[in-house]
């Protein structure tokens, strides 16, 4: 069973959420991969701010995220950074290149975990999630039953995800296991 996990980052945040749920799924046996979306910009947001440099390496170096990563996965789990309540705009333009997909209905029958961060409330986060829980239910992706993790960053500095978070990767593992079993 193949997990890939799709997220923009821009913290760090949501990189460290997503090495979380990747790491729980591998404990877990199940094969589970980290993708980055594109961000032309991070780069010039790296050189301002401390909390954006933290991460810059490590989210570089992992592999872009591409099409083909949602074919070959069993379950997409899409990180998303909020804003005003729709994904940042990097990963508006992922979601939006694959019309292809959609046409074929290539990704039919998958499943589909979202997960968020905002910086200014859970509302914010759960609007996001929604606009992206509408792009997989008309790919149709299934949604894994299981809550959205949501964190709250704060305005300039954020605040790290912590212990509860590996309690829900863990959880979340597990339901993620069970579905497969």
């Amino acid at each position: 069973m193949r997990a890939n996990i799709i997220f923009h980052s821009i913290s760090g945040n949501l990189y460290l959420i997503a090495s979380s749920i990747r790491d729980a799924l591998m404990k877990e046996g199940i094969d589970a991969r980290l993708y980055r979306v594109d961000d032309q910009d991070l780069h010039l947001l790296a050189a301002d701010r401390n909390d954006v440099n933290e991460y810059y390496e490590d989210i570089l170096a992992l592999p872009p995220a591409k099409n083909e990563k949602l074919l070959n996965a069993d379950i997409i789990m899409v990180g998303i950074k909020s804003v005003f309540g729709m994904p940042s705009a990097e990963m508006k333009a992922f979601l939006d290149g694959t019309m292809d997909l959609y046409e074929k209905r290539s990704l039919e029958g998958k499943y589909f975990y979202p997960f968020a961060t905002s910086s200014i409330s859970y509302k914010d986060s759960l609007d996001a999630i929604e606009a992206v829980e509408n792009w997989a239910h008309l790919m149709g992706l299934v949604s894994l039953d299981y809550p959205p993790y949501m964190h709250k960053d704060g305005l300039m500095m954020p605040s790290r995800p912590g212990e509860e978070l590996e309690i829900t990767t863990s959880r979340l593992a597990s339901a993620v296991k069970s579905v497969f079993s």
